[in-house]
C-alpha cells in the first residue's frame, strides 16, 4: 500500500515502512530514502553487500563476486552464473562427446544470446512485450484434468524467481489449491548445486510420484 500510496503516503507511515523494509531486506533506510522505497533487482545485488566490496547472484545469493568498479549502480554480471558455468560446460561436453559418443562441432553455450531472441507472447495477436503468466493455464489444466497434482520446488536464496512468487500466482487464476505441493530448499534457483538439497528434492520428489500412484 505504501507504494500505491506514492507522494501521498505521509511522513509518519514513510518512516514506518523505512524501517521495516530496511530490516527485512538489509539495506540501509539512508539508502531506501534515496531510492523513494524503491528498489530495482539490480541495485539490490549491487547495494546490499557494498561496504564489503561484493556483489551477490541473482540466480542463488549465497554466490558472491568482485567488480572492478565498486561504485557502480548495477553488477558487472551474476557471480551465481559465472562461478557454476565452466564446470556446466565442461561436464556436459565429456558427457556428450565421451559417454554418448556424440560427434559434434558446434559450441556448448549454458546461457547465450538465443535466449533474447526466444517469442514470449502467448498469443499470436499480442502487442510488443509484456509480463508473461502462465498461471491460468495451469488453473485451467487442473479443472479439466481432476488427476493434475503439481509440485512447486523453490530455494530461498533465488533472485531470478524470487521467493513467494508462487504461492501468490497458484493461490489465483482457478488452481486447486488441494492438488499443490510446495517444497523449499536451503539453496538458490537451482538448489541441487547444494548437496543437503538435492538429496532433500530427490527425496521430495519420489514421495510426491509415490503419493500420486494411491
Amino acid at each position: 500500500m505504501a507504494l500505491v500510496s506514492g507522494t501521498e503516503l505521509g511522513d509518519a507511515d514513510r518512516t514506518r515502512v523505512r524501517e521495516r523494509l530496511a530490516y527485512f531486506t538489509g539495506l540501509s533506510e539512508a539508502y531506501l530514502k534515496r531510492a523513494n522505497l524503491r528498489v530495482i533487482p539490480r541495485r539490490y545485488y549491487k547495494e546490499l553487500r557494498r561496504s564489503d566490496g561484493v556483489v551477490i547472484g541473482r540466480l542463488d545469493s549465497r554466490y558472491t563476486g568482485e567488480d572492478i568498479d565498486d561504485a557502480g549502480e548495477s553488477p558487472e554480471a551474476d557471480p551465481s552464473f559465472y562461478g557454476i558455468d565452466g564446470a556446466y560446460t565442461a561436464a556436459i561436453n565429456d558427457y556428450l562427446r565421451r559417454e554418448l559418443g556424440v560427434d559434434f562441432n558446434r559450441t556448448y553455450a549454458t546461457c547465450c544470446d538465443p535466449i533474447s531472441e526466444w517469442n514470449w507472447k502467448l498469443d499470436p495477436k499480442q502487442f510488443g512485450t509484456s509480463y508473461i503468466n502462465v498461471a491460468p493455464y495451469i488453473g485451467t489444466a487442473m479443472r479439466q484434468n481432476s488427476d493434475l497434482r503439481v509440485f512447486v520446488a523453490q530455494g530461498y536464496y533465488d533472485f531470478a524467481t524470487p521467493f513467494f512468487g508462487a504461492e501468490l500466482a497458484l493461490t489465483r487464476n482457478g488452481v486447486v489449491p488441494e492438488r499443490i505441493t510446495y517444497e523449499y530448499y536451503e539453496a538458490g534457483h537451482m538448489m541441487y548445486l547444494h548437496h543437503p538439497s538435492l538429496e532433500k528434492l530427490m527425496a521430495d520428489i519420489r514421495a510426491f510420484i509415490v503419493a500420486g500412484r494411491k
